[in-house]
Parts: C-alpha cells; structure tokens; sequence
C-alpha cells in the first residue's frame, strides 16, 4: 500500500507538519496521527500543521466522529496546537476541525498556509 501522507518538521516555529495526498480514509487518517505521535511524543509543545488539500476523502458521518473521538481521547493530541488546512466549503476535514475546536481542543481550521504557520508560532501552547 502506498503512504498517502508525508510527516516533516518544520524547523522554523518547531512546527510538524501532515500533508495528506490522495485518498485517506479513517484507516489512514488514525496511522498517520499515530505515526505524528510515536515520532514527536517527545515534544513538549506540539504544533501541528495539518494540509488536507490534496486529499480526496470521503468519511461518514460516524467516522468524523470517530476520528474526533481518538484525536480527543489522545493524551499528545489533544493537548497540540493544531492548523488544519482545508479547501473552502464544508468538507469532512472541516466538520473534524470544528467538532474537536467545539470541545475544547485547539485547533483550527485555514485556508491560507500562511495564516495557518503565523497562528501557530503566535503564542505559547496553554498549559497543561
């Protein structure tokens, strides 16, 4: 199977970054947070930037919740300042970014990457 996303770090802001290309499903979606998480676990403040512009998806309704569910339920990324960057409309990636920045999470969605870098390096992670 080939990887339909990239994990780099951005040296500049200390910034990880999650591109997403191609298909990505629930199945995809949890490896690769799970991948983010195993390689940059020993972050103490993580910033994420997560680039889902490219990806073709097509969750339902039960797996958005799913994947909000496991974002929330994860002890590194719940607590990650999070950009998500997401097409203009409703997609299911933003319907994702908005359930978890409703619960408590901070995360946010961008359609500019710019916008999205300069509100990661804006300010301190909240204490946790």
């Amino acid at each position: 199977m080939a990887r339909n996303f990239q994990i780099r770090y951005l040296t500049a802001g200390r910034i990880v970054r999650l591109h997403f290309i191609g298909k990505a499903g629930l199945a995809e979606r949890i490896q690769a947070a799970e991948q983010v998480a195993a390689k940059f676990g020993h972050l103490r403040e993580l910033r994420l930037l997560v680039d889902t512009r490219f990806v073709e998806t097509s969750l339902t309704p039960a797996e958005q919740r799913q994947f909000a569910d496991f974002v929330r339920r994860h002890a590194l990324l719940r607590r990650a300042k999070t950009a998500v960057l997401c097409n203009p409309g409703i997609t299911p990636v933003a319907l994702i970014a908005q359930r978890l920045a409703k619960r408590g999470n901070n995360t946010r969605i961008f359609l500019v990457e710019s916008a999205a870098l300069q509100w990661l390096r804006s300010r301190r992670l909240p204490a946790q």
